[in-house]
């Protein structure tokens, strides 16, 4: 396993490397279109919206604790420790990159349309291009992705079931989407169509 010292210094790296990329997201989407009226939406309920709207600071603040006090998280009895483990840890800052990079990606690509409600606006257009030409939700996998690092650079069993906890939020938000999207109210045969063509979360095999 890593030293905590090097612990420390990625945590500073994901800490500084998240907060930027959450001002990279608030500059992609200020400007808002005139879309109109909401014309359908899905209710989400405190979970699906609230929860998950807190998940960025969640991790912002799992990236402090590791940068500041890295023995809360690293080094307890909460975590587990195997050969190899190491190698677990180093690529959590390749995840991280992924995951960083495919979230602004797809924000940049949605630009106004990226809102924590699941609603169809009256001039709403379905985005086929960037990431969503492969993948119909790759913010959540995004998500997945970057609470997934925590995971593997602490080793800590609390973190994993955090990580399970976003995955739970982002299909639960996902099928939302899906259905409403696909539905009569949103952009119906369209949408089923390209349903067929694009995987959830990962690209579809072809």
């Amino acid at each position: 396993m890593l030293d905590i010292a090097v612990i420390g210094v990625l945590s500073i790296f994901f800490e500084v490397g998240w907060f930027g990329a959450f001002l990279a997201y608030g500059f992609f989407t200020r400007k808002r279109k005139d879309l109109g009226l909401v014309k359908a939406s899905k209710p989400t309920g405190f979970i699906l919206h609230e929860v998950w709207s807190l998940l960025p600071i969640v991790l912002l603040i799992v990236f402090l604790l590791g940068a500041v006090v890295p023995g809360w998280l690293y080094g307890t009895i909460l975590n587990v420790s195997f050969s190899g483990a190491e190698y677990l840890q180093v690529a959590s800052v390749l995840i991280f990159l992924v995951g960083a990079l495919s979230f602004l990606w797809s924000a940049w690509t949605l630009r106004s349309l990226m809102r924590p409600r699941i609603v169809v606006m009256e001039r709403q257009e379905l985005v086929t291009k960037g990431p969503y030409s492969r993948v119909r939700h790759p913010v959540y996998t995004s998500a997945m992705l970057l609470f997934l690092v925590p995971v593997l650079l602490y080793l800590n069993l609390v973190l994993v079931l955090l990580f399970f906890i976003c995955v739970g939020l982002a299909y639960g938000r996902a099928v939302l989407e899906d259905e409403l999207l696909a539905s009569e109210n949103g952009f119906g045969q369209a949408y089923r169509d390209y349903m067929l063509k694009t995987g959830r979360f990962l690209p579809k095999l072809r």
